[in-house]
């Protein structure tokens, strides 16, 4: 299974798309196929994650309130980090129990082989609060983390994945996630 897709020459296409090419970008990451796009903190983020990974072209599975039982013959699992009370209101949870579901869905993907990649694409307004708590959650246990550069600007992504050793992919707008993924992350065919 092809492990990353960068050549030494799309470097520098990478960085002038403002695409950063994280140290740990050189460790060992495998997304395989099929994946499955869940929330962490129900924020509508998940929706849009899974939105733009199928305008670009990856078929993908998606659950915002997913549990273990869902991850079945899942190769990747993508959680959208992000709380949103409304979102919690029209799920029927509380943070507690959402808490519960990411950590039962992290162990379960840990058990299972399964790639885990945490994206925040919220902004600053999606930081502190609610949010922290899933932020930290999934960003402790990813394989792989991508961000919008405006949720990060106290640098914390990039401290987690220099202190575990993870992959870390930035982009410019949230739209450009769909992309990102399927080029530089996810094995396809």
């Amino acid at each position: 299974m092809t492990r990353y897709r960068f050549l030494a020459l799309s470097q520098p296409l990478l960085l002038a798309l403002g695409l950063a090419l994280p140290a740990a970008a050189q460790d060992a990451l495998e997304a395989p196929l099929p994946v499955l796009v869940a929330s962490s903190g129900q924020a509508l983020d998940a929706f849009a994650v899974q939105t733009l990974l199928t305008r670009a072209g990856v078929e993908v599975q998606y659950d915002p309130v997913a549990t273990a039982e869902k991850l079945e013959g899942i190769g990747t699992l993508v959680l959208a980090m992000g709380a949103s009370v409304k979102g919690f209101g029209a799920a029927g949870i509380t943070a507690e129990t959402e808490l519960a579901r990411t950590q039962e869905l992290l162990d379960a993907a840990e058990a299972a082989g399964i790639t885990v990649i945490g994206v925040h694409i919220g902004g600053e307004e999606r930081r502190g609060g609610l949010s922290e708590q899933f932020i930290n959650l999934v960003s402790s246990e990813a394989d792989a983390l991508v961000v919008w550069p405006a949720g990060n600007a106290d640098g914390y992504f990039d401290g987690v994945a220099e202190q575990r050793d993870i992959p870390l992919f930035t982009v410019d707008q949230p739209m450009q996630v769909g992309t990102v993924l399927t080029e530089q992350v996810l094995d396809q065919p």
